[in-house]
């Protein structure tokens, strides 16, 4: 058997009495890329906090890259990027300066591109000089994606990359997930958005999580 990234062995989660992830396994390789699909309510979130060790499963095992998840979160950080929600920014920093700041970061894993052409994929070239708080929801979210994605890792989570974005991000958004996986790195995305549900069904397959009701 080959190395595993993400192993979920039927996990739920439940918070209170209430069910909010009903029984879920799947497994990826390296290099796979699986969209996470259902309607609201049914543990798509929830799933994704599993994976990223910031939540503990009621019952079941998660595992990433050979440890519990939670463990995985403090040991393995580096291999594990994540956009759940909204991106944790310095206000005065610029959205390009953000950018060198992830490079510099991570300088000895870190392959490129540059700054620049970083930006202009995710078409966010007319704010590059910007500050966070002046952005607009739609440009806010592209540069959390971007952001993330800039970072290296071998793991993508991913909740709703789609959310706030046009027509014209949303192609671009999934131009840029599309780009982390033909390099290699392993995708998990939560997702509403009908193309790139397709897109990522393509390469992997999906997860589709049953309603509240019908568990």
């Amino acid at each position: 058997m080959g190395e595993v990234i993400v192993e979920v062995d039927s996990a739920t989660r439940t918070h209170g009495t209430v069910e909010v992830l009903g029984p879920t396994s799947l497994r990826l390789a390296p290099g796979e890329a699986r969209a996470v699909v259902g309607p609201n309510g049914s543990g798509k979130s929830t799933l994704l906090r599993l994976v990223a060790g910031k939540d503990a499963p009621t019952s079941g095992r998660v595992e990433v890259l050979g440890l519990p998840a939670v463990e995985a979160r403090r040991r393995r950080r580096a291999d594990v990027a994540l956009l759940l929600g909204g991106l944790a920014a310095y206000p005065d920093l610029t959205v390009a300066e953000h950018l060198r700041l992830v490079s510099s970061a991570w300088a000895g894993r870190h392959r490129g591109p540059g700054v620049d052409e970083a930006l202009a994929d995710a078409e966010l070239t007319r704010v590059r000089d910007q500050l966070p708080g002046e952005l607009s929801s739609g440009e806010s979210q592209m540069f959390a994606l971007v952001t993330t994605l800039y970072r290296p890792s071998r793991l993508v989570l991913l909740d709703e990359p789609e959310q706030r974005l046009d027509a014209r991000w949303r192609a671009a958004a999934r131009r840029m997930v599309a780009r982390a996986a033909d390099a290699g790195r392993t995708v998990l995305v939560a997702t509403h958005d009908p193309d790139l549900r397709a897109d990522l069904a393509r390469r992997g397959g999906e997860v589709e999580l049953a309603a509240p009701g019908a568990r």
